[in-house]
């Protein structure tokens, strides 16, 4: 995982049966990009816990995540730890760029990484705002 473009460091307890990858600022590395390489290594990728970086937009009349500098969009659902903070989002991040502490959950299918399109919201991490432009 040390190879590929954007991870920073990388720290394994197969006791613990967990991976700790660090990315450096700007990555555009993929949750779905580490489960294949957990898959193609012999392992099962399990859940993520993550840090997001992007913009609140709206998807299907649900709130959701386009993640910055991807062409990615998380739809997002409370986590149990964060009851409440979607609406929250929904409430306060119009027009904003946002980070979000949450959960990526398990998803694989037949021996191939699935994309891993639902955020579970912990923690809205910072709200930067953006001044609108005047009309």
């Amino acid at each position: 995982m040390k190879r590929v473009k954007g991870v920073e460091s990388v720290e394994v307890s197969l006791n613990r049966g967990e991976a700790l990858l660090r990315l450096k600022p700007g990555n555009s590395v993929t949750v779905e990009q580490i489960r294949q390489i957990v898959l193609d290594n012999g392992f099962t990728p399990k859940g993520s816990d993550v840090e997001v970086a992007g913009k609140l937009v709206e998807r299907n009349g649900n709130p959701a995540l386009a993640v910055s500098g991807l062409d990615l969009v998380y739809r997002l659902v409370d986590h149990p730890e964060g009851k409440g903070k979607v609406r929250e989002l929904s409430r306060r991040a119009r027009n904003t760029e946002i980070v979000i502490k949450g959960h990526v959950p398990e998803t694989t299918t037949k021996g191939r990484a699935e994309e891993a399109r639902l955020l579970e919201v912990r923690d809205i991490a910072m709200i930067k705002e953006r001044a609108l432009p005047r009309p």
